[in-house]
């Protein structure tokens, strides 16, 4: 099969509620099922009464593919296809927006739920967790480095989670959707971040904020991209030729 071949048409790919993507066979020994991904992270930054709450959603998938003459799953892309922010809402209108958000079409089933758990976020956090909503809060720390402290809570140094993203960026592994609202405004907020060096020679982030710029739109994309990268569960991906004796 060329290497030309429309991988999604040529394959009758089975999208199933979990996030795991297979490729039919119809029973045909020959060809190889395999199991790939298409899961989404919903990020969160919280904000206080006269600040933005920020959200955005990480499209993250690895699709079976052709690969000469057999199947194999293909690389893994991540994209930005969701963002919103709004101001004035209460904490409670807040969660239920989270957990409407998480579980609507196209994320219900398949999306993680993370959030900028420093400060304010921890409040948002246990009202989630009282109402037994799985998620990830992740505290900004100093450092270089993250740690996992329970089921809910995640240490993770701002540098280390900002280098992250501009890793993602620089490497193509992460890409904004090309019609996704706010993407200037993510742009601006990420460019307001910068690396400064002390006179003790460590490395910190600092942030300029202008009148447009408030960041909370960054941070959520920051946070985002940090789950992605190192809170993934386990993918169990399966190559399973039958009917060959």
């Amino acid at each position: 099969m060329s290497q030309d071949v429309n991988y999604e048409t040529a394959l009758n790919l089975v999208y199933l509620p979990d996030g795991r993507v297979v490729n039919e066979t119809n029973q045909d020994p020959a060809i190889e099922r395999v199991t790939g991904h298409q899961n989404y992270w919903v990020a969160a930054d919280l904000g206080q009464a006269n600040d933005f709450t920020a959200v955005t959603v990480i499209k993250d998938e690895a699709l079976p593919i052709v690969d000469g003459s057999k199947v194999i799953v293909g690389p893994r892309h991540r994209s930005i296809v969701y963002a919103d922010r709004f101001r004035g809402v209460s904490y409670v209108d807040v969660v239920d927006y989270l957990i409407r958000l998480r579980n609507a079409p196209p994320f219900g089933g398949k999306s993680e739920l993370v959030l900028d758990g420093t400060s304010l976020g921890r409040v948002v956090s246990d009202m989630l967790w009282d109402q037994s909503v799985d998620h990830h809060a992740v505290q900004m720390t100093g450092g270089q480095s993250w740690r996992k402290e329970s089921s809910r809570y995640v240490n993770a140094g701002k540098t280390f989670m900002i280098e992250n993203l501009s890793v993602l960026f620089a490497s193509g592994d992460l890409k904004f959707a090309h019609d996704l609202p706010l993407r200037d405004e993510i742009a601006s907020d990420l460019a307001s971040f910068s690396l400064q060096t002390t006179a003790a020679g460590n490395q910190i982030i600092t942030q300029s904020r202008s009148a447009g710029g408030h960041g909370d739109l960054g941070i959520a994309v920051i946070v985002g991209a940090f789950a992605s990268q190192y809170l993934r569960p386990k993918m169990v991906t399966t190559h399973t030729l039958r009917g060959w004796y």
